[in-house]
């Protein structure tokens, strides 16, 4: 049985891990782009989700905290993003060192009841370490689908898990991903479904 430490970093990496395979393979013009109306790439949304999860990370561990402007931003602080692919890859590098941050430091806590400690946010709130972690890992997970839904414009693609009736008035015919797991499965015949 886990410990709720080990509970708290399960939680964080699975909701980090959504996060990372949607960036994984990440290319700087899929990064770069914005739908008709919108304001924030998926380039923009990592450099918002790793920023704040190394401000929370600060506040709750070090005795004296890093607001946002200043943590160790890749290539500074900057108003906009840099176009290119190698800024790209520095952000996504960023995110994952936010992440192994938090994951070492909740695999420092000597015992279970260091999470209901009170920790400080960064508008002078105390709330337990506990409720933080969940925080973070609703951010991961609430922006992971945001960046999906940005790819999954940008890429053309419509994932469709095991069902074949269309989830809205909108055909997604010739735009299917299918994962190579769907093939593996029986159908309700009990034959493996073909591609």
């Amino acid at each position: 049985m886990r410990n709720r430490r080990e509970f708290a970093h399960v939680v964080l990496d699975d909701a980090f891990q959504m996060l990372a395979d949607n960036v994984r393979g990440l290319r700087i013009d899929e990064a770069l782009f914005v739908p008709s109306g919108g304001y924030r790439s998926t380039l923009g949304t990592l450099k918002h989700i790793a920023g704040w999860s190394h401000v929370y990370r600060s506040y709750a561990f070090e005795r004296q905290p890093k607001h946002w402007a200043q943590i160790d931003w890749p290539r500074g602080l900057r108003e906009t993003v840099e176009s290119s692919q190698s800024y790209l890859d520095e952000v996504i590098g960023w995110a994952e060192a936010a992440h192994h941050n938090w994951l070492r430091c909740l695999d420092e806590l000597s015992e279970d009841e260091a999470l209901d400690d009170l920790r400080p946010l960064h508008w002078g709130e105390l709330k337990p370490l506990f409720d933080i972690v969940a925080t973070i890992a609703r951010h991961h997970v609430y922006h992971a689908g945001e960046i999906n839904q940005l790819l999954s414009i940008v890429r053309g693609e419509a994932w469709e898990e095991y069902e074949e009736v269309e989830e809205n008035h909108i055909s997604t015919v010739g735009h299917r991903v299918r994962p190579p797991w769907l093939f593996q499965k029986p159908n309700h015949h009990g034959a493996t479904l073909a591609g």
